[in-house]
């Protein structure tokens, strides 16, 4: 059975979060660029009967267009013959409560195609996500199964997290001081970011013990981090805020991660064959850091050591072959590698490479055998994660195998 419609769901920042509390909808953030005046208007509440809110009671933040100059030449190019839809989702909440939203706009469009003239009642869905929107898939496959679902297709998809998110909710990101300093409280609040957080193998380790590190343990964050200290008295209500915020979003986090995600090692022959991811390799990516427990002077205990982490070109950039590759074993997963006569696209705009598309026209149409095979051998199928140790840092980290 082959399916009716195809959804695309989109990857963290992908999706533009406006506030509707404003006459002209005030863009907050986007991926390309954030209204640095009003981001704090992004900060969640604590969860309160089991939901959350923007902190600021006259803000609103819900969903909007998504991010044209990283998704709009794909969608464009995707020759599906059947009509595409566009599943826009806060990013700041858990994947589990926004599988519940694409579970709603699931049976919404059944019901439209029900109701239409023009249409025969959709039954199954093609899917696509981008990055974090596997998180979304897995656990709306968790919950609520494959009787909607038909192929799935998982581009650069952090199956087990991404070094990135624990640099941003420790060190911030942007070229302004002050801007970094928001981002990073602000993410500290945000669950579905925090989702996040790498668990591959050899992510992190602690430099001074022998005990195994877990970002999803907050006993192992930055001491400055989880029990703030500053001599303002008001500054350091603040800073407490966002502690005991950041302590109850990296529990949902890791709930979330642990119990609410299906694991593709558990499907089925008939299930695996209609799944693909596609991962990218060859660019700068954060492999590995040590993480000092004890303190010492000016460092915080549990320090997270960037400075002296591994990096190297086995990622996208943002996603570490030990993450993208993590479920070789069980579905079929192509590589992509620079090539010679193809345009050179990392994790944010990978759905810009024609290779990437072509892939996932071919693959949707049911086109058999090595479809995947590209002129120049520059995608490949994964085979293995060997593991590796890097000269410098002493620090392992797996790196794809290639068939």
């Amino acid at each position: 059975m082959s399916a009716d419609a195809v959804i695309f769901v989109p990857g963290i920042k992908g999706t533009k979060l406006v506030n509707t509390n404003r006459v002209n909808f005030d863009t907050i953030w986007s991926g390309i660029q954030s209204n640095f005046e009003t981001i704090e208007d992004l900060e969640f509440t604590h969860r309160y009967q089991n939901q959350y809110y923007e902190e600021n009671i006259h803000a609103i933040i819900e969903p909007g267009e998504i991010e044209e100059l990283a998704y709009a030449e794909f969608i464009r190019d995707l020759h599906a013959d059947k009509p595409i839809y566009i599943f826009n989702y806060d990013w700041r909440l858990s994947a589990a409560d926004n599988a519940d939203h694409l579970a709603d706009f699931m049976e919404y469009l059944v019901n439209k195609s029900a109701a239409s003239k023009t249409s025969r009642t959709f039954r199954r869905f093609d899917m696509i996500t981008h990055s974090l929107g596997n998180f979304i898939v897995r656990a709306y496959l968790h919950e609520y199964g494959f009787d909607k679902t038909n192929k799935i297709v998982f581009t650069v998809p952090p199956f087990a997290g991404s070094i990135d998110i624990a640099s941003v909710a420790t060190i911030g990101e942007g070229l302004f001081r002050n801007v970094k300093t928001k981002i990073r409280k602000l993410i500290r609040t945000m669950p579905g970011a925090l989702e996040l957080l790498p668990h591959y193998q050899y992510t992190s380790q602690f430099a001074d013990s022998r005990a195994k590190h877990n970002f999803f343990n907050i006993d192992h964050w930055q001491r400055n981090i989880t029990a703030p200290a500053d001599k303002d008295k008001t500054k350091l209500k603040q800073k407490k805020e966002i502690a005991e915020k950041f302590k109850q979003a990296i529990k949902v986090a890791k709930s979330t991660v642990s119990n609410k995600l299906l694991d593709l090692r558990q499907l089925g022959a008939k299930e695996r064959n209609k799944c693909l991811v596609i991962a990218r390799t060859g660019y700068e990516t954060w492999q590995s850091v040590n993480v000092v427990k004890a303190a010492s002077a000016p460092n915080p205990a549990n320090y997270i050591d960037f400075e002296n982490g591994l990096r190297n070109k086995c990622g996208d950039g943002s996603v570490a072959d030990a993450s993208a590759c993590f479920y070789f074993d069980a579905v079929k997963t192509l590589v992509v590698q620079d090539a010679l006569f193809h345009r050179d696209y990392g994790h944010g705009f990978i759905l810009k490479d024609e290779r990437v598309q072509r892939i996932i026209n071919r693959f949707l149409r049911g086109e058999s055998g090595k479809f995947w095979q590209i002129p120049g051998n520059s995608v490949r199928r994964a085979k293995g994660l060997s593991l590796e140790t890097d000269a410098r840092t002493k620090l392992k980290y797996r790196k794809v195998i290639l068939d």
